[in-house]
């Protein structure tokens, strides 16, 4: 008996991971291929083509070298048109501000810009960082898929807000 309400109890977890997983999917769909926004899409196998960086190569001060080596996928979406830029902000807030699977890593609000940095963790590594910038002129979505480290993740926020 006790091995059936295991069963079930582990069921309704994958099937909440599940959700969690195409609800963020679902929202990266509406913006596939949409007129007015420029969409880029990086695979692993284009990351590895980056051409070989020196043992000392960072970018204000994170080791790009490392990052990179950790990046399965990077997903850029960006639009200046006011019509599809209130569409992102909506979807994106709509979709990661309601998934109990992201958590909100860090948020910046300087003059007309906002930033708000997302992750989803399992483990003790975080699997997919999404940043939604939101200013006056535009709007970018970036999603980058891969196995980061806490310290990774410091070490590029810390660098980013002491700019």
């Amino acid at each position: 008996m006790k091995r059936s309400y295991l069963i079930i109890v582990l069921s309704l977890l994958l099937v909440q991971t599940g959700f969690a997983q195409d609800k963020l999917a679902d929202l990266f769909s509406k913006f596939y291929g949409k007129e007015n926004i420029t969409q880029v899409t990086i695979s692993k196998s284009m990351l590895k083509m980056v051409p070989a960086l020196s043992a000392s190569a960072n970018i204000n001060g994170v080791d790009v070298k490392t990052i990179i080596s950790k990046l399965d996928q990077i997903d850029i979406f960006t639009s200046e048109d006011a019509d599809i830029k209130k569409l992102m902000v909506k979807e994106t807030t709509k979709h990661l501000d309601g998934n109990k699977a992201y958590e909100v890593l860090m948020r910046v609000k300087d003059k007309k810009d906002n930033v708000v940095f997302y992750g989803e963790k399992n483990d003790d590594h975080f699997t997919s960082l999404v940043m939604f910038v939101d200013n006056e002129t535009n709007c970018t979505l970036i999603r980058m898929l891969g196995k980061f480290t806490p310290q990774d993740i410091q070490d590029i926020t810390k660098k980013a807000t002491e700019e």
